[in-house]
């Protein structure tokens, strides 16, 4: 500090001054041209977390936070060739470790050899500027990402933005089940420990719909609730200086619920897409889905002038099992005969069902039609063994017409019609069998 009578005299007059000044909620400080504090404020003293005394003679680039010291020193520079600054933001580190907002307003006094600034605290303001950021980041993610992993990806890098978090997770509660399970967890996260740890405590911190701190473990564990339900918890390591405020609870409270409505809406969204595209009863693609991929496959066929190959499979006996057992058992029967077929084809390949007992099958980049007679053979021989539904034993067969491209036509139309007609030639013929 110095020693210079001018000071001196100086300090008394800002002394007398003082039960004014004080009052004030912003912070006035005043530095020497070294940057080091002369007087400041009670405001001063609320804003960074020190006591005066502690902060008289302090370097004040040393609260800055490392990120900011460049832009401040090139404020600093402004401010001494005679530039009056009004509006410079940056950040500053409290006693406790939390980052603190400022909004600046400085001058350098040239006649008494001091800067002069008034800081206001305006990290109430950049956080809801973050909130409303990251909700509305959450809103766009839930709507635009194409899949609940990619939007899970997401959640965390926006929660990354708001608070300082080593590891992450989300966890999801079956509510029927009582299972949980890790939907997301970031690269370093012991899955297995933390699962353990978890499942031990389910009932607690999914009954309290609270933010829960572990202290022991290191983190916090944060209810995604809907209005009716808990469906899970975000998790994640965060210190402990940043989360152990009412303000920080409130924040993670608030984006718990707007994550889970997101995720709500997400697998609401994949349900409806997955009914759009999907048989209910069979989980096998439905005419729609089947005509994308069979345009695709012929298209792609067409460019490599390679061949491919249409099923349009026809369970016999289904009607007279289904009247004599009823539709439960007739159901069972269609899901039975879908994984049969589904076990007797390449994951590449497409079953689809069109309706009741009806099934086709696409089978892309067939080297020779002797590879579609084969897996046909195959699809028949598995069809042909008995079915066991309820304790009751049902023989059923198939019958199969086949449709090969380029062979019997290059349109999707064509080529069903030709395996449409071939399934019932094979029926007509007694059934059990396969005709190109």
């Amino acid at each position: 500090m110095s020693s210079d009578p001018n000071y001196l005299l100086d300090q008394k007059k800002l002394e007398s001054l003082s039960h004014y000044i004080d009052m004030l909620l912003d912070a006035i400080c005043i530095v020497d041209k070294e940057g080091h504090f002369l007087f400041l404020s009670a405001g001063a003293e609320r804003i960074f977390g020190y006591s005066r005394e502690e902060l008289l003679g302090k370097q004040m680039l040393e609260m800055v936070h490392p990120d900011d010291r460049e832009a401040t020193l090139n404020a600093v520079d402004d401010i001494m060739n005679g530039l009056e600054k009004t509006d410079f933001e940056n950040r500053y580190i409290r006693k406790d470790g939390q980052i603190v907002y400022l909004l600046w307003s400085a001058k350098w006094a040239s006649n008494e050899a001091f800067r002069i600034a008034v800081a206001r605290d305006i990290s109430r303001h950049k956080r809801a500027e973050a909130i409303q950021s990251a909700m509305y980041a959450i809103s766009e993610a839930a709507h635009h990402e194409e899949s609940l992993s990619s939007l899970y990806k997401r959640i965390h890098q926006i929660m990354e933005t708001l608070l300082p978090i080593s590891d992450f997770v989300i966890a999801l509660y079956d509510q029927q089940t009582q299972l949980l399970t890790f939907a997301y967890t970031s690269s370093d996260v012991d899955g297995e420990l933390l699962h353990a740890h978890l499942s031990q405590n389910l009932t607690s911190w999914i009954d309290s719909r609270k933010v829960c701190f572990d202290t022991d473990n290191g983190w916090i564990k944060v209810p995604l609730c809907t209005v009716e339900r808990v469906i899970g918890s975000l998790i994640a390591r965060v210190e402990a200086q940043h989360i152990n405020t009412e303000d920080s609870q409130h924040l993670l409270e608030y984006i718990s619920t707007q994550v889970a409505a997101a995720i709500t809406r997400k697998q609401l969204h994949d349900r409806l897409r997955f009914l759009a595209m999907y048989d209910h009863l069979t989980g096998l693609a439905n005419r729609e889905l089947f005509h994308d991929r069979m345009q695709l496959a012929i298209a792609r066929a067409l460019r490599q002038k390679t061949e491919l190959a249409l099923f349009y499979l026809d369970l016999d006996n289904f009607k007279q099992a289904n009247d004599t057992f009823g539709h439960d058992v007739g159901d069972a029967l269609l899901q039975q005969a879908a994984e049969r077929i589904q076990s007797c084809v390449r994951s590449s390949d497409t079953v689809a069902r069109f309706g009741g007992d009806e099934f086709v099958v696409l089978l892309e980049t067939i080297s020779h039609q002797q590879d579609a007679k084969s897996i046909a053979e195959k699809i028949r021989q598995t069809m042909a063994k008995v079915f066991i539904v309820g304790g009751c034993e049902i023989h059923l067969s198939s019958s199969i017409g086949i449709a090969l491209l380029p062979v019997h036509g290059e349109v999707e139309k064509t080529l069903l019609q030709h395996a449409d007609h071939a399934m019932y030639e094979a029926k007509r013929l007694g059934g059990n069998q396969y005709i190109i």
